[in-house]
């Protein structure tokens, strides 16, 4: 398609990065995050100086490895273009959300403590397993986006393992 068409005949089409990207995205979901730490090659690698053999060997990086195996360049740094925007715009996200969960219910808490002062302890020591649940339950949302940081930052470190092996055998 040249710069002169039509952007309709364009927007028909969807670009061979799009279905690759999301493979590629599916291979690191959030949800295993937290149980391959007791089991992955990559969560034992964190021991020692090195942290990238363990990384290479993660069934995630390996299957990675195979899905863009024989994906054209342009193609390829499409994809990685891909991954480090939406790793940064997670990071945006992560900021946002560590900033109003930090700045949001502490103000709110100090301002409740201000007006309504000792009835605050009390009502917290009464209702005790109901306010532990909220906290736990407001926890989950940066906890999530923490752990959608970390999937968005590993699937850029796996292309820049791709891409320095593809740079090695030119």
């Amino acid at each position: 398609m040249g710069a002169n068409e039509p952007a309709e005949a364009v927007a028909g089409q969807e670009l061979a990065c799009w279905p690759l990207w999301r493979s590629l995205k599916n291979e690191f979901p959030v949800w295993s995050l937290v149980p391959s730490w007791f089991y992955s090659p990559g969560a034992w690698g964190y021991l020692g100086v090195d942290f990238l053999s363990g990384f290479r060997r993660n069934a995630s990086t390996r299957r990675a490895f195979a899905l863009l195996e024989g994906v054209g360049d342009k193609t390829f740094e499409a994809v990685a273009a891909l991954a480090a925007l939406n790793a940064r715009r997670q990071e945006q996200m992560l900021r946002a959300v560590i900033i109003a969960y930090l700045t949001v219910p502490v103000s709110a808490t100090a301002l409740v403590a201000e007006i309504v002062g000792d009835d605050l302890g009390t009502f917290v020591r009464e209702n005790a397993m109901n306010c532990l649940a909220l906290a736990l339950t407001l926890a989950a949302g940066p906890i999530s986006y923490l752990l959608s940081n970390w999937r968005a930052r590993q699937i850029v470190g796996v292309l820049d393992l791709v891409r320095i092996e593809r740079a090695a055998r030119d």
